[in-house]
């Protein structure tokens, strides 16, 4: 199974500038109008907390939509119950040799995790966001002066291929004549 899809702001991929480019412009679009992430009502109030201060942290990487609220929610629903389940294996250490206990901790863990990663909230997911920012926000050189070189180029390059055509072309024209 291949990984799943990134965000063009987050991704680790390398991407042409035009690439990266179509991508958010193609994300942008399916966001929808609505950018104000609101928690659903069916959360209980601290788990509205914890939804919000997830979005008020991500605000700065405009990464989230409304179409995020459930993943949020979600999120916010393991994040609470892990909370709980730690609380009650505090109070009653006896918890933790309970297997249908210890299997709900497992399962809350485990989509917090995958949400974590929905949500570039991990501390790999937030490195790969600074580094994007940083190298969209710098241009190499080297790569600079290639472009500059290709473009001057282009026309005479072109120039050099379409007379070899002409020239090819007019030796072979004759070459049916031999019967070949």
């Amino acid at each position: 199974m291949g990984r799943p899809a990134k965000s063009a702001a987050v991704t680790a991929k390398h991407l042409t500038d035009e690439e990266r480019k179509n991508r958010l412009a193609g994300e942008q679009s399916l966001q929808g109008e609505n950018k104000k992430v609101t928690p659903p009502r069916h959360l209980t109030k601290e788990q509205k907390k914890i939804f919000k201060f997830i979005v008020k942290e991500l605000e700065n990487a405009q990464i989230l939509c409304a179409l995020d609220s459930s993943v949020l929610a979600q999120c916010a629903v393991a994040v609470d119950m892990l909370r709980y389940i730690d609380v009650c294996i505090s109070e009653d250490p006896t918890l933790l040799g309970s297997t249908a206990f210890m299997s709900s901790r497992k399962q809350y863990m485990s989509d917090f995790f995958r949400c974590s990663n929905e949500l570039c909230l991990s501390p790999q997911s937030r490195a790969k966001l600074a580094n994007m920012n940083a190298a969209a926000a710098k241009t190499d050189p080297l790569i600079e002066a290639l472009r500059a070189d290709d473009d001057e180029g282009e026309d005479e390059d072109t120039a050099d291929f379409d007379s070899v055509d002409e020239k090819v072309t007019a030796d072979t024209a004759g070459d049916d004549d031999d019967g070949i």
